[in-house]
């Protein structure tokens, strides 16, 4: 609103020099000494709306770029409520929240100065039609995500679906908004193509790149085995391997969610009868009592207490854990013809693979680089389930299956696939994606440097005291 009185001021200052310019006759000075008083109380009004205009930005950059107040708000407030969610108070970095979103703000708005200047903002009417499509796309995904919250049971088909996209309008999810978003990131995907699409690497520079990595790697992955594993289930091209690991595949006999809660439940309770019995092992202390703090009339209560809090005996801890341990060997028990079906059919020549697809439960096994590759222990592992890897490190010769291992998520035949070779990787057998990283390194590179150089030509000027 003040912008918009700034500028009819500024018309109005125009307007009457225009009528200055076309005055004829004698009274041409009485004209302009009027005009001239006019334009003088019109700046008078001006300066005094200024300081209200000028409270409104936040940042400015190039030659009239400007980041308003009101804009750089509404983002505080959603930053500010996804905080909250995680119960962060916000109040402890609001003044680092607020810079990071301005200068945000700066650097979005001058990339999309640079794409317009660049003709990439102009799309044409396949373009446009093709994100058009992909935006209902997304629409309808948020329905169908979220109908469950808005729909009512006595409600129409059609009827939930209107009260989901009202939902979703009350919360800024539109097709307008989701189409404004699919072209700014089509138009700053077009915007980075430009920037990187001479971006190539030498072979010096893929050699830096594979003893940088080789670097990495001894740091990440000495003594973390679970850094290690996540990488190689990542995909992530490995440098250097630490040792004494293997390669295991394994066909997963998994307990069905009945199973799988009773065993949840059992483990719980034997776990609470582990504690109690190294609690009748390890009895805490016990404070010496006050002289004549008890008289006759506390005795009494006192051995009451005494004799409620009095622990179970050993034997009869022991007993219970006895009947749980044998309800998991029943469940277990449940698993066990199936697993031995694998047992004989690879004892009789099946391959592991077609094991592991007939009756593999396992996911993780279908996928690569673990399809392919198998999963890595050591001894020291502690990325997978305990039974797990002492099953795997049990096997002892390449080739060769474990005996079913009983572990938390069912039964596991395991198969020692290879050993790992400790120490640098061999340059050509990772050659092609040391050079992918080294040139998605450099064009990300590239882009940073453009994108900061653009910004530093734009000289921005944060007004950070007014957020």
């Amino acid at each position: 609103m003040n912008m918009k009185r700034i500028l009819c001021l500024a018309l109005a200052l125009m307007l009457t020099l225009g009528a200055c310019a076309l005055a004829e006759g004698d009274d041409l000075q009485a004209q302009l000494d009027e005009a001239n008083a006019h334009i003088a109380e019109l700046e008078a009004e001006v300066e005094k709306y200024r300081p209200y205009y000028e409270a409104q930005i936040v940042a400015e950059y190039g030659e009239d770029g400007i980041i308003w107040l009101e804009d750089a708000q509404k983002q505080f407030e959603e930053a500010s409520a996804m905080y909250a969610q995680y119960g962060i108070p916000v109040d402890s970095y609001a003044a680092e929240i607020k810079q990071s979103i301005v200068e945000s703000m700066v650097r979005e708005a001058v990339l999309d100065d640079k794409a317009e200047e660049m003709g990439l903002s102009e799309l044409d009417e396949a373009t446009m039609a093709d994100l058009t499509e992909q935006a209902n796309a997304d629409l309808e995904t948020y329905i169908g995500y979220y109908t469950s919250y808005f729909a009512k049971e006595d409600a129409t088909d059609e009827e939930n679906r209107e009260a989901t996209l009202q939902g979703l309008e009350q919360n800024g999810i539109n097709a307008d908004a989701l189409l404004k978003d699919r072209v700014s990131n089509y138009v700053s995907e077009k915007l980075h193509d430009a920037v990187t699409k001479d971006v190539s690497v030498s072979d010096e520079d893929i050699q830096a790149k594979y003893q940088a990595m080789i670097e990495e790697d001894k740091e990440s992955y000495t003594d973390d085995d679970y850094a290690y594993n996540a990488a190689r289930s990542d995909g992530s091209v490995i440098a250097w391997n630490p040792e004494g690991y293997r390669t295991v595949k394994h066909v997963l006999i998994k307990f069905d969610d009945e199973q799988a809660k009773q065993y949840s439940e059992l483990q719980s309770a034997l776990d609470g009868l582990n504690d109690e019995l190294n609690a009748l092992d390890n009895p805490e202390p016990t404070a010496e009592p006050t002289e004549g703090a008890e008289d006759a009339e506390d005795a009494e209560p006192a051995e009451e207490a005494e004799a409620e809090a009095a622990p179970r005996t050993r034997e009869e801890i022991q007993a219970d854990i006895g009947e749980i341990g044998a309800s998991i060997e029943a469940l277990y028990a449940q698993l066990m013809p199936k697993a031995q079906e694998v047992v004989d059919a690879f004892n009789a020549g099946t391959d592991i693979d077609t094991l592991i697809a007939q009756y593999g439960e396992d996911t993780g096994m279908t996928r690569e680089p673990s399809m392919s590759q198998g999963y890595a222990v050591s001894e020291n592992s502690t990325y997978w389930d305990p039974a797990f890897t002492e099953g795997a490190m049990s096997i002892a010769e390449i080739g060769q299956i474990s005996e079913p291992v009983r572990g938390k998520n069912g039964v596991h035949i395991i198969y020692y696939l290879a050993d790992i070779t400790p120490g640098d990787v061999p340059f050509e057998d990772i050659k092609d994606g040391v050079a992918a990283e080294a040139l998605e390194e450099k064009v990300s590179q590239t882009y940073d440097d453009q994108v900061e150089a653009w910004v530093e030509e734009a000289k921005p000027t944060y007004h950070l005291d007014r957020f």
